[in-house]
C-alpha cells in the first residue's frame, strides 16, 4: 500500500480515504468505535490500482474512532477524530 491518506481529520462528519495497492491483494477497510463495533466494513477481493472512498460518519457521535486497513501482509490503524 502507497501513498495512504486520511483527510480531513479532525473532522466534523466526513473523512476521505485514499492509497494506492501496487499488487492484487484482499484489502478490508473497517471503521471501528471505541467499543470495537464494527461500524463500516469494504472488502476488495484481488484490489490493484487506486482506491477512494468517502466515509460518512454524520450519524455517530463525536469522538474516537478506528480506520483499519488490513492486506495480505500487514494491518494499518489510523485515528480518526469526529468533532
Amino acid at each position: 500500500i502507497a501513498n495512504l491518506d486520511v483527510y480531513p481529520n479532525p473532522s466534523r462528519d466526513i473523512f476521505n480515504v485514499s492509497f494506492t495497492s501496487e499488487e492484487a491483494q484482499d484489502i478490508t477497510i473497517k471503521v471501528i468505535n471505541v467499543l470495537g463495533e464494527e461500524i463500516i466494513r469494504d472488502d476488495r477481493q484481488q484490489f490493484e490500482g487506486n482506491y477512494n472512498k468517502t466515509i460518512d460518519l454524520t450519524n455517530y457521535i463525536k469522538g474516537i474512532y478506528l480506520l483499519q486497513l488490513k492486506t495480505n501482509s500487514k494491518i494499518e490503524n489510523i485515528k480518526l477524530i469526529l468533532q
